[in-house]
């Protein structure tokens, strides 16, 4: 892995995931429109946006971190890198015989996050973070290693080989497994797929499912009871009865659970 850039210390408003200090108009919108707008196709992050990446850009010495989530988004790149000196290249490939879906799990602003799923015969759209040691470490926290995800190594089989479809890559996979309603896993409706095994949805038809089964309150306030610090126990109770249902099934393409220093050698 290259050297990082700067520090990588969380700016003091931000939480273990990455999520900030929105105010309560934007908190609402935060939870629902994950997993947020994906680029039109390959770019670098750099200064708190997206510009074009070059067809030639090198991308030896940095770390592949696939992105199944919002983290393919350059709206939650500045979150997370918010107050860090980074320049990420992000790029667009396609897998085979996995699917992206929701997590078991909830995270500080309110969303129920993605991870990984087999799905035989399905094609799927992910992203490569390509990452120096300093923007893996932010990630890392970003992430909740050890705590909401576990950070595998996995190899894919993509679609289009070539120098920007990593032979094996990080990944972060749900500890907790995946979410199952009507008794199985739930697509992410916002990440495009072909050939699709798994029933798809949104983010809002999601979290009004799991409201129904339960919250008590009013749906906006009940999510708003579940952001930051304050909704701790709330999320807390919520991912425990969301993970005597949860499919345990194991991350698929893992070829190791201690993937840092597999890729760091």
């Amino acid at each position: 892995m290259g050297k990082g850039i700067g520090a990588p210390r969380l700016p003091a408003d931000s939480t273990a995931d990455g999520s900030g200090s929105p105010g309560a108009g934007d908190a609402l919108a935060r939870a629902l429109d994950y997993p947020y707008s994906a680029h039109d196709g390959d770019f670098l992050f750099r200064d708190g946006r997206a510009v074009p990446l070059h067809p030639d850009a090198r991308l030896g010495g940095l770390t592949p971190v696939i992105a199944v989530g919002s983290n393919r988004s350059p709206t939650q790149l500045a979150r997370k890198f918010a107050g860090l000196e980074v320049a990420v290249p992000v790029t667009r490939l396609r897998a085979r015989d996995v699917d992206v879906v929701h997590a078991a799990h909830i995270a500080g602003y309110g969303a129920i996050p993605a991870t990984l799923a087999a799905s035989p015969g399905t094609t799927v759209e992910l992203w490569i973070t390509w990452l120096d040691e300093g923007a893996l470490t932010r990630m890392d926290a970003t992430e909740a290693v050890g705590v909401n995800y576990d950070r595998v190594t996995v190899a894919m089989t993509w679609e289009t080989p070539g120098p920007r479809a990593p032979a094996r890559a990080l990944l972060y996979a749900a500890r907790r497994g995946l979410l199952r309603l009507d008794g199985g896993p739930i697509a992410l409706s916002a990440v495009p797929a072909e050939a699709r095994r798994h029933q798809a949805m949104s983010q809002e038809q999601v979290l009004r499912r799991l409201h129904a089964a339960h919250g008590g309150d009013r749906f906006e306030d009940w999510i708003a009871a579940l952001i930051g610090t304050p909704g701790q126990d709330g999320r807390d109770a919520l991912v425990g009865s969301l993970a005597e249902t949860a499919d345990r099934s194991p991350c698929p393409g893992m070829v190791d659970a201690h993937g840092a220093e597999t890729l760091a050698r």
